[in-house]
């Protein structure tokens, strides 16, 4: 798998707020969690209810194949 790097320049351009797993609780937004294909999973617990890992410009970039980063 391929190791996305944490930059303000990913982080910036990152989509992971509008998914739909991401607002399903409000526990990322008080953490202030967000590009968790290069951080890692999420510290909260979050139902899978859609990912758009697929439209996000990281994603693309890096040519990631994998879905739902926060909880991997």
């Amino acid at each position: 798998m391929v190791k996305v790097i944490d930059t303000p320049e990913n982080f910036k351009v990152c989509i992971c707020t509008s998914c739909p797993t991401y607002g399903v609780t409000v526990c990322p937004k008080e953490k202030s969690e967000k590009l968790y294909c290069a951080r890692g999973k999420s510290s909260c617990v979050l139902p899978e209810k859609g990912c758009i890992c697929g439209g996000c410009p990281v994603w693309t970039k890096n040519s990631l194949t994998d879905y739902y980063f926060c909880k991997k």
